[in-house]
Formats: C-alpha cells, structure tokens, sequence
C-alpha cells in the first residue's frame, strides 16, 4: 500500500495568469520548502488558451486569437494550445522518485491517468488510456500520418490529437495532459471539457469530446471534486487532505502574475505579438 497524504487543494475559477502562476509556485516551493505532493483543481474566470512553453504562433492560432475573445497565456509546461473556458483542470505536483512515477515521464503519464480514469468512472463515464500502437502498425501509423499532415498541415491544438497515455474514447480526446520535469520533481496539469463552447465546435470541429455529451447532465463542482478526489485515493491509495496554499505561495505566485504571466515578454518569447 502507498499510504502517502496527499495535499488536496480546491480553487474557484481564477484569471489564466493566477492558475499558471499557482501551478509554478506550488512546484518552485515543492521541493525548497519540502511541501507534501498536492494535486490541485481549478477553473477559469474567463476564457484563455494555453500556449506550451516553447510552441510557436502559426497563422492558424494567430487567425484565432486575433477573432476570439479569448486571453492567450503561455505555460511552463510543453505540448500544443489548449482551450480553457468551461473545463475543469488538474495539476499534480510530487516527486519523481516517488514509486508511482519513477518511471520517466511515460510512467508519469500513465500512473496520473490511471486516477483520472477511476474517477471519470464515478461519474459514469467508461473512457480509456490511449496507448501506442505495436511496433509496426505504429510505423505504418505515423508514415500515414507525416502524408496527412504534409497535406493539411498538422494541428497547432493539442485537443485535435492523442498523445501516450491521455484519455480517451473512441480516438477522441477527453483530457489532454502537459508536463515539466526537473531532477527530483515534475509538474503536470490538463483538462477535461465539461460542456462544449462555441469556441470548441469551430475550432476542433467534432474531434475532441466532453462531459455533458458523454452523460447527458451536468455535474455539479462537488460531484466532481469528489470523484477526482475518489479516484486518486482509490488508483494509488493514497489519502488526499482538503489543504490550502501557504503565505509562501500565494507570495510567490502574486509575483509570478506581475513579472513574467503579465508580461508580454514570456507570452511573446516565440515571436507572437497579439494586433
């Protein structure tokens, strides 16, 4: 048995710059201050999309953030841009000797989504753990794929394709996932739709997925907390205690929001200048 508590924090939606800026400090003071691992939930106050850390702005995602009334804000974490508006996002905070991800990044992944998956399953929802292909149909798969995208280009979104381990249905997307690693611990954060937006149905065009399509009800923030909150403890048995985050960080993320989350010059590190 993992027999480990856990830190369980519980945010109300925030602006794009505050959660960015929480999930780094959370991480920054992991290991300096020796906090306890902590996986955190939140919304957002207002739409945003999320850029990886070093993702360039193509024209595609230039044209939508130029139309759309949405915030961009660039992530610590990599992968492609993310959509947030009606969606509930994850981050897990803990160290990366720690048995359940001691493995690499791909043991990571996949231990995180064995808990996403057991507490989608509280809710009634029967997704899975997209894995790879075998050897060689994953190499006929990605030269198909490298003719695919010479042809249309690939997809600067990160909800438009499956990567190892992310939740899925069918080939669809259902939580797409980022991560940041240092030597001794990581960060990693994602998102599960709850309702669909009209930013989503022109944007991905009915290739990804989301929670009230999938039951047909929606469900209500505690349901929610407590069916993450079940999954986890039940995936890794561990236990997660309700906890807040310390003077220390809220100091540190305040700081964050104000010198680089704020700042045009970390949302334009590739070159994006919004018009």
């Amino acid at each position: 048995m993992h027999d480990m508590i856990w830190r369980f924090i519980i945010d109300p939606p925030l602006c794009p710059a505050m959660n960015m800026a929480i999930d780094e400090a959370i991480a920054y003071l992991f290991i300096k201050d020796k906090m306890p691992p902590t996986l955190r939930l939140y919304q957002w106050e207002s739409p945003a999309l999320t850029l990886g850390s070093f993702q360039k702005v193509d024209a595609t995602l230039r044209h939508f953030l130029e139309t759309n009334p949405v915030t961009p804000i660039r992530r610590i974490t990599g992968g492609q841009a993310l959509l947030h508006d009606k969606d509930l996002t994850y981050s897990i905070i803990a160290s990366t000797h720690d048995p359940l991800f001691s493995g690499g990044i791909k043991k990571t992944f996949y231990s995180i989504a064995q808990g996403l998956l057991v507490g989608l399953a509280q809710l009634g929802v029967s997704a899975e753990i997209h894995t790879p292909m075998s050897n060689a149909a994953s190499l006929r798969g990605q030269r198909a794929l490298r003719g695919q995208r010479a042809l249309r280009g690939r997809s600067p979104f990160c909800a438009t394709s499956l990567s190892w381990y992310e939740i899925a249905i069918d080939e669809k997307k259902l939580v797409g996932s980022a991560q940041k690693r240092w030597p001794d611990h990581f960060l990693q954060h994602g998102s599960l739709p709850l309702v669909s937006t009209p930013f989503e149905d022109d944007l991905y065009k009915g290739r990804s997925l989301n929670l009230y399509d999938l039951i047909n009800r929606l469900v209500s923030p505690s349901e929610m907390e407590g069916a993450m909150k079940l999954g986890f403890e039940t995936a890794w048995t561990i236990k997660l205690t309700r906890g807040s985050l310390t003077s220390e960080e809220i100091k540190l993320a305040n700081h964050l929001v104000t010198e680089k989350y704020n700042n045009t010059d970390w949302t334009q590190r590739t070159g994006y200048t919004r018009a």
